[in-house]
């Protein structure tokens, strides 16, 4: 146990096995995640601890992107469907999930494979994604299905004025630490 927990400090973060990664990203270190080479994360993006992300069919993830605790992601599903075997066979069936900017995901959400989350649109805690979904939608359920809609306005605006929630947090995290250090800070928010 304490050789892992050594290994984990010490190794690179976010690993630089994945596919891709932007800047500011702020991954939980006990989250599980399979074939990382597929992964693709833009900049600004908080994954949450104890995800878990299965990503043989491809998952692409946005900028300004807020994953939740405990949210799962499925790329590839057993084949049942014209099976050799009960109750699957050893086929698997992948399909990418993309996650566009500024989604937010809420804890213990599920997300399948296949789907496309548009830019904006808010996951509720604990829903099941079986379908894609539009831009600024809200979405809830098992199955989700869309329980509202955002201001699509508000949100425009928002995202031309560069309003980003995490992005400004980690410039005030960086803030208070030139602060502390005595230092003049370099960031402009």
């Amino acid at each position: 146990m304490i050789r892992r927990r050594i290994r984990n400090y010490f190794s690179p973060w976010p690993p630089s096995s994945l596919g891709a990664f932007g800047e500011g990203v702020d991954i939980a270190r006990n989250i599980e995640w399979w074939d990382l080479e597929r992964i693709m994360i833009g900049s600004h993006v908080y994954v949450g601890p104890q995800c878990k992300f299965y990503a043989k069919g491809g998952l692409q993830i946005g900028d300004h992107v807020i994953v939740g605790p405990e949210v799962a992601i499925m790329t590839s599903l057993h084949r049942f469907h014209e099976a050799s075997m009960v109750p699957y066979d050893r086929v698997e069936e992948c399909r990418p999930v993309t996650i566009e900017r500024c989604v937010w995901i809420g804890l213990r959400a599920i997300l399948m494979p296949g789907v496309t989350i548009g830019e904006g649109s808010i996951i509720g805690a604990g829903s099941v994604v079986t379908k894609s979904f539009p831009p600024g939608v809200i979405i809830a359920g098992n199955p989700a299905a869309v329980v509202g809609q955002r201001d699509m306005k508000l949100y425009r605006e928002a995202v031309e004025a560069g309003r980003f929630y995490f992005k400004l947090l980690q410039s005030e995290k960086f803030e208070k630490i030139y602060e502390h250090l005595g230092a003049k800070s370099r960031i402009d928010t």
